[in-house]
């Protein structure tokens, strides 16, 4: 419980404004267990229509709605949020199946890592985009002032599309670096 109350908090000190614990348990559990985590909110003797009802109430254009579940009564909901993430890969099928990502074990704390590391990869794939975009402009440059002939301005084409590609690599060696640990 305490690790989960540590990943709470660091939920919170990634930006992440509302964490809401939406629970069939009965009013009682769920307010003791909200509390010894710091929760502000949380939803209690919840059928799994009305935590549906929930998501569907919460979804924003403003921002992201992620749905951590581990239950046959969580699909519905995991399957409509903006991102369903699946506790326990050993679980129900639906649930699995209802999920944009599956974890494995029941580890709370993979949640920030989730969160890191999809922002790390979109801050690559902003990257790759923009160097993309300027080598092709250097590229028609070339080729406007005449200082590519045809075959060359292929080759350059061919070659620069390496450089996003190598740029992307660092996603695969931060991988690797957190496997070790």
């Amino acid at each position: 419980k305490l690790d989960i109350k540590n990943d709470i908090q660091e939920l919170k000190r990634m930006g992440v404004e509302r964490i809401i614990m939406l629970t069939g348990d009965n009013e009682m559990v769920a307010k003791r267990i909200s509390d010894s985590l710091g929760l502000t909110e949380y939803h209690a003797n919840l059928l799994p229509d009305q935590k549906l009802d929930f998501i569907k109430n919460t979804l924003s254009k403003k921002y992201k709605t992620m749905m951590v579940g581990d239950g046959i009564n969580d699909a519905a909901a995991l399957s409509l949020s903006d991102i369903g993430v699946a506790m326990g890969g050993i679980g129900y099928d639906v649930t699995i199946e209802s999920a944009d990502v599956v974890l494995m074990k029941d580890d709370f704390s993979k949640i920030p890592d989730i969160i890191g590391l999809s922002k790390y990869v979109m801050q690559i794939s902003n990257q790759d985009f923009l160097i993309w975009g300027l080598t092709n402009v250097i590229g028609l440059i070339f080729v406007f002032i005449g200082a590519f002939k045809p075959t060359e301005a292929s080759a350059y084409n061919f070659l620069t599309d390496f450089v996003p590609l190598m740029n992307s690599m660092r996603i695969f060696k931060l991988y690797i670096g957190r496997k070790a640990m």
